[in-house]
C-alpha cells in the first residue's frame, strides 16, 4: 500500500518539476495510477475507493483525512476514476 502512495505522490512530484508537462501530466497516466491504487485498495471490488478504503492506506489519520479529503472532489465520501483524474490533472498546472 505505502508504495502506492509513494507511486501517487511521485506522479505529482513529476508533473510539477517537468516544464513538458505544464499542463498537467498525461490523462492516461492517471489513469494507470488509479488503477493501481484500485487493485490494490479497493477491498469490495466496486471500482471505486471509499472513504474507509482511502482512510486505510495511510497510518497517519490526519493525513489520511487530508489526502482523501482532497480526492473526494463532490465530497460524496466515494472516489471515483473520474474525480482522481480531475485532480490528478491539476498538477503541475500554472496558476
Amino acid at each position: 500500500m505505502k508504495t502506492l502512495v509513494t507511486f501517487a505522490a511521485g506522479l505529482a512530484a513529476l508533473a510539477i518539476a517537468s516544464p513538458a508537462l505544464a499542463a498537467g501530466p498525461p490523462e492516461q497516466n492517471i489513469r494507470q495510477a488509479y488503477q493501481m491504487i484500485l487493485s490494490q485498495a479497493d477491498t469490495n471490488k466496486d471500482g471505486k475507493l471509499s472513504a474507509a478504503e482511502c482512510r486505510a492506506m495511510w497510518k497517519d489519520k490526519a493525513t489520511a483525512e487530508k489526502n482523501c479529503g482532497f480526492w473526494d472532489v463532490d465530497k460524496d465520501g466515494v472516489i471515483t476514476e473520474d474525480e482522481y483524474v480531475k485532480q490528478g490533472s491539476s498538477f503541475g498546472r500554472k496558476k
